[in-house]
């Protein structure tokens, strides 16, 4: 049985987030599963997704910085600022220099604010603002401040440019592209977006669908697999003792989860009596009060706590709770 862990997914183009969270619910047969932030549908890349009870620890998590793969199409603006949405603008693509566009991209380096797309979840007024888009009412949310670590040219086509993007928590690649192109003296959208890092969670950690597929009934067919049209026979799944084997190697435990949390290493008498609900150690040194820190033995989380001031510690999450 997989315990409280973490499963970062490759998602595929054309799927929610919530899709796959329900195949893997389903796979595992596990109650709790849930992702620790969105990817928006034509999107592919990491999605982290917490198994069991590694959804209490969410909270925790450092994904204050992430990565994307961004190519941005340009000449034409759309209305999702994706390449699903209506084009709502056109202007001629000006001859592109790689150091100019270079300049271009460093100056949207940094500190700025950006206001939430139309088509987003964001909420004003109790809606969200995908359901006035949808409707046809402007609605505009208000600006956020997000940071720009950085915008790497890594190619250039005639109508389209690629970046590499690294930027905090709450940034919307979309709006930017839109932004960079206007930059440039046109228009443009994302023609394709690939997250390739989500603070600890790299794509290099993640698990295709074709793989989850494999593990779950024994073919890569994972849409014939996992989600089969209507009046389409399912593919027969393993038992679950064996889908679990298969996807525990895969699975990032919380102390590898957690790295954003400073250390307090403790012996396995103390944890044991951490486990029962006894009292924690003093916090590691240089923890002021309100810091978090992750306590474990021999390199198995065994509780997040907070500072507390005067060498007392708080326990905010236990593992023998779940």
């Amino acid at each position: 049985m997989i315990g409280p862990s973490f499963l970062v997914v490759d998602k595929a183009p054309g799927l929610t987030s919530h899709d796959v969270v329900a195949m893997v619910r389903a796979v595992t047969g596990l109650r709790k599963v849930g992702h620790t932030g969105t990817l928006d549908p034509f999107a592919r890349g990491v999605l982290p997704l917490a198994l069991g009870a590694a959804t209490r620890l969410v909270q925790f998590l450092d994904e204050s910085e992430k990565v994307y793969d961004a190519t941005i199409a340009l000449g034409a603006a759309t209305d999702t600022g994706d390449p699903t949405g209506r084009v709502i603008r056109e202007v001629a693509v000006p001859p592109l220099d790689p150091e100019r566009i270079r300049t271009v991209l460093e100056g949207f380096v940094g500190e700025r604010l950006q206001r939430p797309p139309r088509f987003s979840a964001v909420k004003v007024q109790g809606r969200r603002l995908y359901e006035y888009a949808r409707q046809g009412v402007v609605v505009e949310a208000q600006p956020r401040p997000i940071r720009i670590h950085g915008l790497a040219l890594t190619e250039v086509r005639p109508d389209a440019i690629r970046v590499l993007l690294t930027c905090s928590r709450g940034t919307y690649a979309r709006g930017l592209a839109d932004e960079i192109a206007e930059a440039l003296g046109t228009a443009g959208h994302l023609e394709a977006l690939t997250r390739t890092r989500s603070g600890p969670f790299l794509l290099e950690h993640a698990i295709s669908l074709s793989r989850l597929s494999e593990l779950a009934a024994g073919t890569p067919d994972w849409e014939r697999a996992l989600r089969p049209h209507r009046g389409e026979e399912r593919v027969p799944w393993l038992p679950r003792e064996e889908v679990h084997a298969g996807l525990e190697p895969s699975c990032l435990r919380p102390v590898d989860a957690l790295v954003g949390l400073p250390l307090l290493p403790v012996a396995h008498s103390v944890a044991d009596v951490i486990l029962r609900g006894g009292p924690l150690p003093a916090p590691p040194p240089g923890i002021r009060p309100g810091g978090r820190f992750l306590v474990v033995a021999a390199d198995v989380a065994v509780a997040v706590a907070e500072s507390r001031g005067g060498g007392r510690s708080l326990a905010l999450w236990r593992a023998s709770t779940e």
